[in-house]
């Protein structure tokens, strides 16, 4: 009786194994039959979001540095990806996508290894103005779109939804993810300029965080300390970043008056919305060109993989934005609201008053 079991055991496994190996065989015939890039401009942007153009020079500018160990082509693994990132379908489904199939287990491995290679090799696609010039640029695109002068970047946090951590993480507790919204997320911190160009991106952060504990560690808060400092002794024009009342007034960041009382508070309210709202529609662009990181479709992986992801989608809504693509999507209302810790007040908050009260005066 237990000899029949265990050869009844064994036909199935070697008729499972035959079924995976049949299958592979499939996916592979597919892959080599189909041609991606034969599709029609439209449709590819549709299933990848950048043109086929900008597909391959990505791919060129990624292979020399793919250290991945496998048999699938790059681009295949790249296609795959980003078609993840537009449209945040499971992992079984974009692997038995007809026009790049592969096994979930391969897809899952491709992930993790192209976000982590796009943020590697593209990453100064993110990058905050640091010369004058560079500066300039920013600057003059606000006072023309906005009428709010000096601001070199609207800043702002984000929800991106991820699945409840291990709750035996001693590090990071599951209570840290848990957001004032009542689901797992990390809290991502963004910069962007008039351009809808992303230029800093923090995805450090779990949910639980609030938007002015992030920036009070933030390496972009810590070199806008250096160059004010460096800036009273050397003469330098002001510039500054402009947020909502999630974050401490600070001479290098505006926020808006909290209740105004003269006419000229209500119009630099008004103003400081109006530059604000870039990094609203940013966060909604981004979100509505790559699905998956909407909230409904929640990020199943870690906090280090979640981060690459959502930073990969920002490189290549960066890269995208540069090439001039057009922002012909429907963008995601953002539901964030400004968190802030009740016991923000920083030893410059005097001073940012003085700041922003002298450029009150001005209007």
């Amino acid at each position: 009786m237990e000899e029949d079991l265990l050869l009844l055991l064994l036909l199935c496994e070697d008729e499972e194994n035959e079924e995976n190996r049949d299958r592979s065989r499939y996916l592979k015939s597919l892959r080599d039959a189909s041609n991606p890039f034969a599709l029609s401009e439209n449709v590819f942007v549709q299933h990848f979001r950048l043109t086929r153009s900008l597909c391959r020079r990505l791919i060129d500018d990624l292979e020399p540095h793919d250290d991945q160990q496998t048999s699938l082509p790059i681009t295949i693994r790249i296609l795959s990806v980003l078609n993840f990132f537009a449209n945040g379908s499971y992992q079984k489904c974009v692997g038995n996508n007809y026009t790049m199939p592969m096994s979930q287990a391969s897809f899952s491995r491709s992930l993790k290894s192209v976000a982590n290679l796009i943020v590697r090799v593209k990453g100064s696609e993110i990058e905050f103005p640091r010369t004058v010039e560079e500066e300039n640029i920013v600057k003059t695109g606000f006072f023309r779109k906005f009428g709010i002068k000096s601001t070199i970047g609207a800043i702002d946090c984000t929800h991106i939804a991820i699945v409840a951590p291990p709750s035996n993480n001693v590090e990071r507790p599951l209570s840290q993810y848990l957001n004032r919204k009542g689901y797992y997320s990390i809290n991502v911190e963004a910069v962007c300029d008039h351009r809808l160009r992303f230029t800093f991106l923090n995805a450090n952060f779990p949910g639980a965080t609030h938007d002015s504990g992030i920036w009070a560690t933030s390496d972009l808060r810590e070199y806008l300390i250096r160059k004010h400092n460096a800036s009273s002794t050397s003469n330098q024009r002001e510039s500054w970043l402009i947020g909502d009342q999630g974050y401490p007034l600070e001479p290098w960041l505006l926020t808006p008056v909290a209740n105004p009382s003269t006419t000229k508070e209500r119009k630099f309210n008004k103003i400081h919305a109006s530059g604000r709202n870039c990094i609203e529609r940013g966060f909604g662009v981004v979100k509505s060109r790559f699905r998956c990181l909407l909230k409904h479709r929640v990020l199943h992986y870690s906090h280090e993989i979640a981060a690459a992801i959502i930073t990969s989608c920002v490189i290549l809504h960066n890269i995208m934005a540069k090439a001039g693509m057009a922002e012909d999507v429907d963008i995601v209302e953002d539901d964030h609201e400004f968190e802030r810790d009740p016991n923000d007040s920083t030893q410059y908050t005097r001073e940012g008053e003085r700041t922003r009260s002298r450029y009150i005066s001005t209007l």
